[in-house]
């Protein structure tokens, strides 16, 4: 399986390409993705999904929730 995802500064957050082996989406937003739960946490600048084996789903959290964001080095463009 191969995702590629691209988050701007503005919204809509899309998803250019998601293959699933059987079906690929091209444009679509997160919201409308199957098996991401953004209801329980929301969805708001600073959050990434993680997956949530109890639920089965990929869940909104916020970055600092999941990882040490101070020492959280992104690398050199």
């Amino acid at each position: 399986m191969a995702i590629k995802v691209s988050v701007g500064t503005s919204s809509p957050r899309l998803i250019s390409t998601v293959a699933t082996g059987s079906q690929r989406t091209t444009g679509a937003k997160v919201e409308q993705l199957a098996n991401v739960d953004i209801t329980t946490n929301g969805l708001e600048d600073g959050y990434t999904i993680v997956y949530d084996e109890d639920s089965g789903k990929w869940v909104t959290q916020a970055v600092s929730a999941v990882a040490d964001i101070s020492s959280l080095d992104g690398g050199t463009y």
